[in-house]
């Protein structure tokens, strides 16, 4: 989905919405974080840690792992949109880790027509993103990690008109930074684990759908700014309980209000750099306090793990901004020796507005090479 079409979309949905190039960047790939209310930035770490938070690759217990995810997008409609993604990661030693992810985005078969009704052309839109990351031990606790990302967006395999190109193909640059704590904890009879996370994900070049250097098409990425935390209990032998929190927020300047000589009456104005646009959108709101507030996302899942081999995951995800964000999560995931398959399933909250990927399945298969059986603790920490 373009950024042009995301903002048709939600000027439907909700008042005054930030407009970014690439949403789907924002989608949670896969199915085990969101089964927990789309939560991972604090959560223990998986392979698909890429997405949400790198520096947690140098706490897994795997020294190496892979994983595949398939999203069905807009299934409500029958369309044949999808999004596929790979990701793994190589710990090199007990401080340092690398990872690398690829995101491609199929929005099936666009027809394109002219003022007059005629058929221009047709055109298979799609959308990707590459990255590598890099992450370290900074404390016997504490780690941090850095990814940098490669972005492409071709939503209408270059569109012409008689007086000049409408869509080309974008390109950006991109940039996440991370931070996790990760420490082992007893809580009377029960050992566990507490984290907490934060990262900044997609801190990049605007994208440009003229490629003239007109501000004309111009788009932010989607900039997001996250923090949580996360606690797992061992109840006892063969059951675990884990739960956590998370808040997010777009980085991203809010369109201002403007009057019909297009002269600004609310708010600030949101062509600017990408750094400042990057401060100014926690005070830019043309309403003000109320709707900065407005726009924080919060997550909130639980998962329940029985002998380390089958698990049930529920969460909730709520956007004030966004009505058609707020819904339900479930999920389930099996692990068989090294191999784990998860499922989650998301229910919208609100009837007229639904999400995009309401009622459809996520899917993600893992495999962990060289991951210890046995169950993390004070003596194998």
């Amino acid at each position: 989905m373009s950024a042009c079409m995301a903002n048709n979309v939600s000027a439907q949905v909700a008042y005054n919405p930030i407009v970014f190039a690439m949403p789907v960047l924002t989608v949670v790939p896969d199915a085990r974080a969101s089964g927990m209310g789309d939560m991972g930035v604090a959560t223990l770490p998986t392979a698909n840690d890429q997405h949400w938070n790198a520096s947690k690759y140098v706490f897994n217990e795997a020294r190496s792992g892979i994983s595949m995810s398939y999203v069905p997008w807009l299934r409500g409609i029958g369309s044949n949109i999808n999004l596929l993604y790979l990701t793994g990661f190589y710990r090199l030693d007990n401080k340092q880790a690398i990872g690398a992810s690829l995101r491609y985005f199929s929005l099936g078969q666009m027809n394109f027509w002219d003022a007059n009704q005629v058929f221009v052309k047709s055109s298979n839109p799609n959308e990707m993103a590459l990255d590598v990351s890099y992450s370290r031990l900074l404390g016997e606790y504490f780690s941090a990690g850095i990814a940098f990302r490669y972005l492409r967006s071709d939503i209408a395999g270059g569109y012409y008109t008689t007086e000049r190109t409408v869509l080309e193909p974008a390109d950006a640059w991109g940039a996440d930074i991370g931070f996790y704590f990760n420490k082992p904890v007893r809580m009377a009879a029960m050992t566990g684990i507490v984290s907490l996370g934060a990262s900044i994900t997609n801190i990049g070049s605007k994208m440009n759908y003229n490629n003239d250097g007109r501000d004309f098409n111009t788009y932010f990425l989607p900039t997001t700014g996250r923090v949580g935390a996360n606690l797992k209990l061992d109840i006892d032998y063969y059951n675990e309980l884990s739960f956590g929190l998370e808040a997010s927020k777009y980085l991203v300047p809010t369109p201002p209000k403007r009057d019909t000589d297009g002269n600004i009456t609310e708010g600030k104005d949101n062509n600017v750099s990408v750094p400042l646009g990057m401060i100014q959108s926690f005070y830019d709101a043309p309403g003000g306090f109320i709707e900065e507030l407005k726009e924080f996302m919060v997550g909130a899942g639980a998962e329940y793990t029985y002998a380390r081999v089958f698990s049930v995951r529920g969460g909730y995800f709520h956007d004030v901004k966004w009505p058609n964000h707020r819904y339900a999560t479930m999920g389930v995931g099996v692990i068989y020796y090294m191999f784990s398959f998860d499922v989650s399933y998301l229910v919208p909250v609100l009837s007229g507005l639904q999400s995009p990927l309401a009622n459809t399945l996520r899917l993600t298969l893992s495999i962990d090479f060289g991951k210890s059986m046995t169950r993390r603790t004070f003596a194998n920490r």
